[in-house]
């Protein structure tokens, strides 16, 4: 980990879960094109691109601040992604993304208590992220009880 900019770590690892859960969306909607969720998946599957986006503008910041470029990350993501790749069904589909939604869950309630986060980036987490993935969250929960 980067100890002289930790926030770069940070924000890099909110970025790459939100790139998981955008990949188990699209592997959901590779099982589930014709079904009622499909619709809900591909805005899930959107506000999660919203989401690398607008992370992304804030590690840019970090960087221009002089934060070097985070490493070791990107095989973190790679493992998140590969469990959920190709489900075997259309309800699996859904779990896989609702797992993803966990995760993601989680690291913005981490990331939102840390003092050494910039307060644009909190700000974030806190007015969009964070009430977005509970959302979503509701959102796979009725698509569970659909399928």
């Amino acid at each position: 980990m980067n100890t002289a900019y930790p926030n770069i770590n940070r924000v890099h690892s909110l970025i790459e879960a939100e790139l998981a859960a955008a990949e188990a969306c699209a592997s959901a909607l590779s099982r589930s094109q014709e079904l009622s969720s499909a619709e809900e998946l591909r805005r899930i599957q959107q506000e999660h691109r919203e989401a690398v986006n607008e992370l992304r503008r804030q590690e840019e910041l970090e960087r221009l601040m002089g934060a070097p470029a985070p490493s070791g990350l990107r095989v973190f993501a790679n493992r998140i992604a590969g469990l959920f790749a190709r489900p075997a069904t259309s309800k699996r589909a859904i779990e896989s993304v609702s797992q993803a939604e966990e995760k993601c869950f989680r690291l913005y309630k981490d990331a939102a208590f840390e003092e050494t986060l910039p307060l644009e980036c909190q700000a974030l987490v806190w007015s969009t992220l964070l009430p977005r993935t509970y959302a979503h969250r509701e959102a796979l929960n009725r698509l569970r009880v659909e399928e």
